[in-house]
């Protein structure tokens, strides 16, 4: 009996065979290249379905702890400001507070422009402290609490009036522009004061009250107390009334006014009038000429109520000094819990990656002497085809 065998069929087979090999060493090429040992779930459905899982836990994984990272960033950032702040003030090299003694010293406090150079100073250096506040973290400011976008402070001084105006700005959430802030320095009685000349009181109230609370993997978010509050507003930091204070029992317009007196820029700003004020007794041979200025003080001081005033202002520095050192502190503890909470899920990271590979990992040696066993076959497979080409135009063998 006899078959007939046409060449057409010879090649359809032959194609089929050479494509059937040429994939097989794409995919163990694609085996070495991805590291899978499985392309799709009909393989080995169990192991795929199991990777599946294991992707959707390592992409949460990788998630928070971008997240995180971000987070202990911009804290750190927070505790860079503040501690500068600080440093400022009080603690580090040529700081205010040894300005402030240098010119309590009566052989550097007789001269107008001896007195002028350390109150440009303390303008200076209080200007510094207000850019350390606008600090950014990549494209938002770091103690705008919950906005992001918009500058919190400016610092203006009129050394014309003797007065000093700080503007703090804050857009709420849903608002389509900031609110603004304005407080203007005020002595009454003595004492000193930023009173607030624009915004209301209960939008101030409401800005300091924002927190932001983000679950780090502990706590619940049913309870948003038991979650680190990740996010820091700069009135809260100058007037040390956190923003838990302030939800509990909120401070008035005036309470925050005489916080802001007291802060490192309250502190200073109190240095820098009172400055300018003796500096108007020495400039008019030392008269005291017993009017008021625009902060509702005497527009001049002598010796004896310079050094008196200068003295409490030293005083107040310390301990504003303090409290930043507790607002560093706090922030420290923060950076803390968020670096614990990063280690954990980098060992998370580690260990979904090596289950991943013993469940759905390819073997590296095997996976390279599978992919040169194929590349010899489709080399061979190749060689094939030009005796194929070569045979004979017959149409039938028997």
């Amino acid at each position: 009996m006899a078959m007939r065998v046409t060449n057409t069929s010879i090649y359809r087979q032959y194609t089929s065979a050479v494509n059937d090999v040429h994939s097989q060493l794409n995919k163990s090429m694609n085996k070495i290249s991805s590291g899978k040992a499985y392309e799709n779930g009909a393989e080995n459905p169990l192991a795929y379905y199991s990777g599946q899982r294991m992707d959707t836990e390592y992409q949460d994984v990788l998630s928070k702890k971008q997240l995180l990272t971000d987070i202990d960033n911009r804290l750190n950032q927070q505790e860079q400001g503040i501690r500068t702040i600080q440093s400022v003030l009080a603690t580090g090299q040529d700081n205010a507070a040894s300005k402030i003694s240098y010119i309590m010293n009566s052989s550097n406090n007789e001269v107008s422009t001896t007195v002028g150079t350390i109150r440009d100073d303390l303008i200076q250096k209080q200007q510094s402290m207000i850019n350390n506040l606008n600090s950014k973290y990549e494209s938002f400011y770091v103690f705008g609490g919950n906005d992001l976008s918009t500058t919190p402070f400016a610092l203006s001084y009129d050394s014309k009036d003797n007065t000093m105006l700080l503007t703090y700005s804050h857009k709420f959430a849903g608002a389509s522009s900031a609110t603004e802030f304005q407080f203007q320095m005020k002595e009454q009685g003595g004492e000193y004061t930023f009173e607030l000349i624009k915004g209301t009181e209960a939008d101030l109230q409401k800005a300091m009250k924002e927190q932001g609370h983000v679950d780090v993997g502990y706590g619940s978010i049913h309870d948003t107390k038991t979650l680190l509050d990740t996010y820091t507003g700069g009135m809260n930091v100058l007037t040390d009334i956190s923003s838990d204070a302030m939800a509990t029992n909120p401070a008035s317009a005036t309470e925050i006014g005489k916080a802001l007196a007291n802060s490192a820029i309250g502190v200073l700003g109190q240095g820098i009038i009172t400055m300018n004020k003796y500096m108007a007794y020495l400039d008019n041979d030392r008269a005291h000429t017993g009017g008021t200025d625009a902060t509702g003080g005497a527009s001049s001081i002598d010796k004896e109520e310079f050094l008196k005033k200068m003295g409490g202002i030293l005083e107040q520095a310390q301990a504003t000094s303090d409290k930043l050192g507790k607002a560093y502190s706090s922030l420290g503890s923060k950076s803390s819990q968020l670096e614990t909470t990063l280690t954990r899920l980098e060992d998370d990271k580690l260990n979904l990656e090596t289950q991943y590979k013993e469940k759905l990992g390819a073997d590296p040696y095997e996976a390279i002497m599978e992919m040169y066993a194929y590349n010899r076959s489709y080399t061979a497979a190749l060689k094939v085809s030009s005796s194929i080409m070569g045979m004979s135009l017959f149409d039938f063998m028997s």
